[in-house]
């Protein structure tokens, strides 16, 4: 049986960050806290948070979660992560809705939206990080993606498996490791969604750092930053991506600007 919620808790008291202004009385085998400390910190019993971890207790309430978010340091998309994670009860099915990529209606919409943006750069991602629509520029961002046929245009694929998106994207870890976040931020509610478990599984098989961001269970909904772009004849530009979310329609949409 899935246990999404313990993993969850498992994996961010590792975080070698939580033990910054602890006393180094002894030596650790691991890094991060222990779970007597994490319970300690939020003020529950051992026993309690030690079944939370097992997957034993699957409904903490509201207060124990916003007190272990505080304990692990959570931010606030993975604080929501921990909660979506408590509401998405083990065995319970959720539709999995057609895909973006299938929806012909959708892809007019947002075909004409990326177009009228032009000559900026935009492309619009479903769940999973797959193109539904892009402008020429969008797609020249990730060099190689134009080539590719549409069901295969991922923009966290070619993050993390093609070499030249590492020169094209001076910040490159900190956008592929956001790319990675992102992705189990979409899919809270569909972590056991065939489709997903075959692209993890794949982007695991191809990329250490993947398998090493997906297990560390990062959370992080896009949004918008500054990051600078290395064009072919290596000229480096500043430009500002803002990311508008339609959780209607299960996609978003990047939107590249000049950065000033």
């Amino acid at each position: 049986m899935s246990n999404a919620l313990g993993d969850f808790l498992r994996a961010r008291r590792t975080d070698p960050r939580l033990q910054e202004g602890l006393a180094k009385a002894t030596r650790r085998r691991t890094s991060g806290l222990r779970r007597e400390e994490v319970a300690t910190s939020a003020g529950i019993s051992a026993d309690y948070y030690t079944r939370l971890e097992q997957g034993r207790e699957t409904h903490p309430s509201d207060a124990v979660l916003d007190a272990l978010a505080r304990a692990l340091r959570l931010d606030g998309d993975a604080a929501d992560h921990l909660h979506r994670l408590r509401d998405a009860h083990p065995g319970t099915t959720h539709p999995v809705p057609a895909a973006a990529t299938d929806d012909d209606a959708l892809i007019a919409r947002m075909s004409m939206l990326v177009d009228a943006v032009r000559p900026n750069p935009a492309y619009v991602l479903d769940r999973l990080s797959t193109v539904v629509a892009a402008n020429p520029e969008g797609l020249a961002l990730h060099e190689g993606l134009a080539d590719l046929p549409p069901a295969q245009r991922n923009t966290c694929r070619s993050l993390l498996l093609d070499p030249r998106a590492r020169e094209t994207f001076v910040e490159w870890e900190e956008l592929a490791r956001g790319a990675v976040a992102h992705l189990r931020a979409a899919n809270v509610d569909r972590l056991q969604d065939p489709e997903l478990v075959a692209l993890v599984e794949e982007l695991s098989g191809e990329s250490a750092l993947f398998e090493t961001w997906w297990n560390g269970h990062l959370v992080q909904r896009r949004r918008g930053d500054i990051t600078h772009v290395r064009s072919a004849d290596g000229t480096v530009t500043a430009r500002r991506y803002e990311v508008l979310h339609l959780p209607e329609d299960g996609v978003r949409m990047t939107l590249w600007l000049p950065a000033a």
